[in-house]
């Protein structure tokens, strides 16, 4: 069984360093995706609306998020990845300190409705 998250960021407004972002995305640097798969993560899309990103992120039961963060802080590629994108990621306005991506709570889920 695995769990999902859901977070939302906000890019700069800028329709070139938007373009950018998209293009790092369709083939993201070695040593971040293998981190990924390494510490649970099955599954990571991220979508687009305008300057907003929303990414849902599947993982297996043994993902533990410290863990996972501890080892991005201790890969240099990972953090140079992180940041480059920097460069393009802005915190939305509910985004906690400190923090880039902004957890999003679930308000409706058809499978906990009635039939």
């Amino acid at each position: 069984m695995s769990r999902r998250f859901c977070q939302a960021l906000d890019l700069v407004d800028d329709p070139q360093l938007i373009a950018e972002y998209e293009a790092h995305h369709q083939r993201i640097w070695p040593a971040v995706a293998a981190a990924m798969r390494q510490f649970g993560i099955v599954d990571m899309e991220i979508y687009r609306l305008g300057n907003r990103l929303f990414m849902v992120v599947e993982v297996n039961q043994q993902f533990n998020g410290q863990q996972y963060a501890e080892h991005c802080q201790q890969v240099a590629e990972i953090q140079a990845w992180e940041a480059l994108m920097w460069k393009y990621q802005r915190p939305t306005p509910w985004t906690a300190d400190g923090e880039k991506w902004a957890p999003m709570r679930r308000i409706f889920a058809l499978s906990e409705q009635p039939e």
